[in-house]
């Protein structure tokens, strides 16, 4: 639960307008193929965990690469935890000022998001899981509401032909989707410690195929509505879906549901990002320092100048294609010196 409410937020919300403007109405396709490439991260995943014996990440490092390198890895783990939660706060501010709360500071809005992700990281992971599991339902029950009230709207015939242009807009699209899925292997490797029991293959491929499930059906709900075209012209496509719900003759306007969603998103999301930033460094005594340094720099960051052209350029550009890299990368590594370490131990 807490997975499908944090990375869903990401493939569910953040990565669909890039993944359009990238790939158009093949956008949609670019998500199968990648799901088809998925079970050989989870595959790697899985013999990862089935290997580590539920070793906090940071012990197994030092043990296998050595204090300098496993010093070196921690410290990207904690950017790129610290960017996951900024990107998702700064996101869901730019739509909370730009939809329902025009007026309100940016420093309200943030400081008290982080105030709630705070002391929700400081009850610790269990908590995030049962609120996980209070929020949930009632975000899936929304989705589907969603999905159903606008069927009317929809003409699943624009969803075709396909490669028109050729396959460049499908390579264009990969990195979005790859990186929303590997999401799951890099959030997995930082918590497996803490799980009473180890997720075996079938899980993880379930867990995959939900997650590849909740970046569809926006996706081709937002072609089937709005047109390849309009639909990459849009902010925020999810949330547009939401606008044109109408619930008979006398019910419409009920778009404040998605702010429930959104914030539901939001709130998982920030709090795991801090609170695995402090569960990272394996600090016993002042763990909290890095939680605290993490929400801190986070408000810091928001609330300098930033256009959102700029920060969307910044996603396309650098932030998931140097996720992309980092993740497969140290799978193979992982990969790698397990099976070095299993052959060293038969001679």
């Amino acid at each position: 639960m807490i997975i499908m409410l944090s990375v869903g937020l990401m493939n569910h919300v953040i990565i669909i307008p890039l993944l359009l403007e990238a790939s158009k109405r093949d956008a949609w396709l670019v998500v199968l193929l990648v799901f088809v490439a998925s079970p050989v991260w989870i595959g790697c995943l899985n013999y990862i965990i089935q290997n580590m014996n539920n070793q906090h990440i940071k012990k197994w490092l030092d043990q296998h690469f050595g204090k300098f390198l496993s010093a070196i890895l921690v410290i990207i783990y904690s950017l790129l935890l610290w960017l996951m939660g900024f990107i998702s706060l700064k996101d869901t501010l730019t739509w909370t000022i730009a939809s329902y709360l025009p007026q309100t500071p940016i420093l309200v809005l943030a400081g008290t998001t982080l105030v709630a992700c705070f002391f929700a990281t400081f009850q610790g992971l269990r908590t995030i899981a049962i609120v996980s599991g209070i929020l949930l339902p009632f975000v899936v029950i929304l989705g589907h509401l969603v999905a159903i009230a606008n069927f009317q709207f929809k003409d699943y015939t624009l969803l075709f032909p396909l490669l028109e242009n050729g396959t460049t807009p499908l390579w264009k699209g990969v990195p979005y989707v790859a990186g929303g899925l590997l999401e799951l292997p890099f959030l997995m490797l930082l918590i497996q410690h803490k799980l009473t029991k180890k997720p075996g293959f079938k899980s993880l491929m379930l867990m995959c195929f939900i997650l590849t499930g909740i970046t569809l059906g926006p996706l081709m709900g937002s072609i089937a509505i709005f047109g390849p075209d309009e639909a990459a012209n849009q902010r925020y496509p999810a949330y547009a879906q939401w606008r044109i719900v109408r619930l008979g003759e006398y019910v419409e306007h009920v778009d404040f549901f998605s702010i429930y969603q959104w914030l539901s998103g939001t709130f998982i999301r920030v709090s795991l990002s801090i609170y695995l930033l402090g569960e990272l460094w394996n600090l016993q005594k002042r763990r909290w320092l890095p939680v605290l340094f993490g929400a801190l720099a986070m408000l810091v960051a928001i609330l300098l100048p930033m256009s959102d052209m700029a920060f969307l350029d910044l996603l396309g550009r650098f932030y998931f294609p140097s996720f992309c890299i980092f993740t497969v990368g140290t799978l193979i590594l992982y990969v790698g010196r397990m099976i070095i370490s299993r052959i060293r131990q038969k001679e």
